[in-house]
Parts: structure tokens; C-alpha cells; sequence
């Protein structure tokens, strides 16, 4: 399916790139000057055929057919997300893959995974489908999702040249896991929108360099919403949509 979908978006380039050529051939001659930079503008825009063979301009053309989240949405709105299991039925959510029940069985239940009596895990799994079906039919309906993490290595230490925090977990090889269930990950498609919060203010730049060097535990709340799921390594991924910086008292200090 990941073969499939960057296959189309190359094909998906290759057509810009002619039709931007086509559109060049027609522009007359005598056209004014606004349409001429306009065109010029579109062009230095458009992919090159040496973009397809560029892993990280396919990926960011494949991050751009994703759909994408309303950013109007309340933050009221987002479902918190703090275990594997609610990535893992988010994944089958998304993916419209059949759900490998006694897979899951194993993951989710412990009773179980601890019966050899094969009876009794037929029985378990029998009752089990039915909260299966509902976690990942809910999970389809709740796509707006929160992730909060609690760590006093959440951000590098002050940029005063870009008056900054840089936010460790943010890059674009980085993935998220929760420990009851590893095997299903979370990952962003557009970290680098929301790479470091910007601190303008030296007072409330000093007061989150005080939590840093100290190394007291900061908060961090990021809202996103989930996009696809990438079958290649069960992966969720999410479009961040707002993160906020607070302190363990939950006073917000810094968002975007």
C-alpha cells in the first residue's frame, strides 16, 4: 500500500511538471508583468523530475494528499491518547484492513493470553469481538486525538539567536510508542511546522530555562489528527495541529 500510494504521487509529480511546462509554451509573449511573475513564481514551485527520485520531496508530496484536520476544532474536542491499545485499534481504524481478532486477543486481554485451554479462548474471543469492533468503530469516528508527555528533557536549552526552544521529539525520523503495546507507533507528517516554541517574552524565556537546567518535569500537549495509517510498521501518522508547553501546575507556558 506505501508502494502504491508514493508510485502514484511520482506519477502525481511527473504530470505537474508537464502541465507546468504546457502552461510555460502558452503564456504569450506579450503578457503583462504580473502574469509573467506569476508563471515565473509557479515554475521555481513546481517539481523537477530529479524530485522523484528525492525521498524527502516524495515523502512531503505524500504528506500533501493526505486529508487533512480542521484546525477550527475545540481542543474540548480531542481524545486524549495514553496507551498502544488506542493506537492499535486506531490503526486497524484507519487502514480498513480486516482486525486480526486473536492477534489483538493477545495484546489486549490477559486472560487470554494466559489460557492454553483452547476452548476458553474461543469463548473469551467470542465475547471479546464485539468490544473490538466498537473500539475500532470508535476510533474511526475520533480522529482528533491528544498525546501528553511529561519529561524534563522535552526541549533543548534557549536559541537566543532564533529566541527559541527546540522541541526534541519533533523531527520527522522520531516516533512515539506507549509501553503496554510497542508494537503500534505514532509518528507526525509535518514536525517540522512545529519544531521550537517561540519565546519572545526573556521573562517567561527565563522561567522555562529555570525548569530545564533544573531539570524539572515540563508538560507537553500535542493536539493532532490522524491522517493514514502506514501498514510498512503499523504507524499512525498525525498532523500536529497545536502543542502547548506547561508546568506541572498546568499553566500553559508556551503553545502554538
Amino acid at each position: 500500500m506505501k508502494n502504491a500510494t508514493i508510485l502514484a504521487v511520482q506519477i502525481a509529480l511527473a504530470f505537474s511538471l508537464a502541465a507546468c511546462s504546457k502552461k510555460q509554451e502558452e503564456t504569450p509573449a506579450g503578457a503583462p508583468a504580473a502574469a509573467a511573475a506569476a508563471a515565473a513564481a509557479a515554475a521555481a514551485a513546481a517539481p523537477s523530475l530529479a524530485d522523484l527520485h528525492n525521498p524527502e520531496a516524495v515523502n512531503k508530496a505524500v504528506a500533501a494528499t493526505l486529508p487533512k484536520g480542521d484546525p477550527a476544532t475545540p481542543l474540548n474536542a480531542y481524545r486524549k491518547i495514553d496507551s498502544g491499545h488506542q493506537v492499535m485499534f486506531m490503526y486497524y481504524a484507519l487502514s480498513n484492513m480486516p482486525a486480526p481478532y486473536d492477534e489483538i486477543a493477545k495484546t489486549y486481554s490477559d486472560e487470554y493470553r494466559r489460557t492454553s485451554d483452547s476452548f476458553k479462548q474461543r469463548d473469551i474471543l467470542k465475547a471479546l469481538q464485539p468490544r473490538i469492533d466498537g473500539e475500532i468503530a470508535g476510533a474511526k469516528n475520533g480522529r482528533y486525538v491528544m498525546v501528553d508527555q511529561q519529561d524534563s528533557r522535552l526541549l533543548q536549552r534557549y536559541d537566543f539567536e532564533k529566541k527559541s526552544f527546540a522541541i526534541n521529539d519533533f523531527s520527522d525520523d522520531r516516533y512515539t510508542f506507549f509501553n503496554d503495546n510497542s508494537q503500534y507507533t505514532l509518528a507526525t507528517t509535518n514536525a517540522a511546522d512545529f519544531s521550537a516554541f517561540k519565546v519572545t517574552d526573556e521573562a517567561r524565556a527565563r522561567e522555562i530555562e529555570g525548569y530545564l537546567s533544573s531539570y524539572k518535569p515540563l508538560r507537553l500537549e500535542t493536539y493532532a489528527y490522524a491522517q493514514d495509517a502506514d501498514p510498512s510498521n503499523r504507524r499512525i501518522k498525525l498532523q500536529v495541529m497545536k502543542v502547548r508547553l506547561l508546568d506541572a501546575r498546568g499553566t500553559v507556558l508556551a503553545e502554538m
